[in-house]
């Protein structure tokens, strides 16, 4: 295709039940910011139908989760025949919630999944792998030498990673510890059920030394094949890119095709190597700053939506090519 693409990015389920709704408007500028795109609308699931009579769109990406009962595609997918536009779904929840796909595996002219292992279990023709990334202006921080706390962790307190935070509790005394979140317990003395918002997160990130990374287990509809995740999640690229020392907990070594260990990010496996991390970290500050600084760049180079949606328009180019 050479003329300039219009695309639509709208959400995946309806904004009622989305906790995820900013992410939308940081692949929607990711698509602003390429010249071989004209036009782009963001919308809700919910005006996502009568957006794109109007606006007519090339690509009608359908980006999130589809999980939701109140999520239906039908109508969108009917708009994309009449007009000749492409449907195209972006899933953020691979593999968590790999049974709903049978909601958009007929619908879809291609689909994008946020996990690697995850694509190989679609029944689909046109399936690629995509992860989340990084926005270049809410996520991005400068180094800053005045951390406010040694070692932080945000997120919800899922029992893998109860499990793993009370194994490293002795080899955290001696360090100033925040993790904070949802369902954390109250013997982890230094967990603190306290919400901190989107917004505010890479300001945490960079006000701490050094920033866990534990992924999680939990389910919601993943029965069929148990998948296991492969693909870091996107907080990942986030507080990659906000000024902090990322230690990853390794579950899967698909982290190195992203950044590179020990000069970009931390990998650990045992509260020992955890420990030694941290140490390193409060004893050698400029490598510390080394790392972060490492790590915001390879992810302003390599992954932002800026480079998430270059990827969804030269596949998106390719199938209609394929087409003609």
């Amino acid at each position: 295709m050479s003329v300039a693409v219009r695309v639509l990015v709208c959400g995946a389920s309806p904004d009622s039940v989305n906790n995820n709704a900013v992410l939308r408007g940081y692949v929607g500028k990711g698509f602003r910011s390429l010249a071989q795109v004209s036009a782009v609308r963001i919308c809700s699931l919910e005006t996502a139908e009568q957006i794109a009579r109007d606006f007519k769109p090339h690509l009608i990406l359908v980006f999130g989760s589809c999980m939701p009962s109140t999520s239906h595609y039908l109508g969108l997918k009917e708009i994309a025949l009449d007009t000749g536009a492409c449907l195209a779904f972006w899933l953020h929840d691979d593999p968590y919630e790999f049974d709903s796909s049978y909601k958009i595996v007929p619908l879809a002219d291609v689909i994008f999944s946020n996990d690697r292992w995850t694509v190989t279990h679609y029944a689909h023709a046109h399936v690629h792998h995509l992860p989340l990334a990084a926005d270049p202006d809410a996520h991005v921080r400068e180094w800053n030498p005045n951390k406010a706390r040694d070692v932080f962790f945000c997120g919800v307190g899922f029992p893998n990673r109860v499990a793993l935070l009370r194994d490293c509790a002795k080899a955290f005394a001696s360090f100033g510890v925040s993790v904070v979140g949802s369902d954390w317990p109250s013997d982890l003395s230094f967990a603190k059920n306290q919400f901190v918002s989107n917004v505010e997160l890479p300001d945490w990130y960079a006000s701490s030394l050094v920033t866990l990374n534990v992924g999680r287990r939990f389910n919601l509809a993943n029965r069929r094949f148990a998948l296991e995740a492969s693909t870091p999640g996107p907080r990942t690229f986030e507080a990659a890119a906000a000024g902090t020392v990322q230690c990853y907990f390794v579950e899967s070594l698909e982290i190195e095709s992203y950044y590179e260990e020990g000069t970009e990010i931390l990998l650990f496996d045992t509260p020992l190597e955890l420990r030694r991390h941290v140490e390193m970290a409060l004893d050698d500050r400029s490598r510390a700053r080394a790392i972060a600084t490492a790590s915001r760049e390879r992810t302003l180079r390599d992954h932002t939506y800026a480079n998430r949606a270059a990827r969804i328009l030269d596949i998106f180019r390719d199938l209609h090519a394929a087409q003609q």
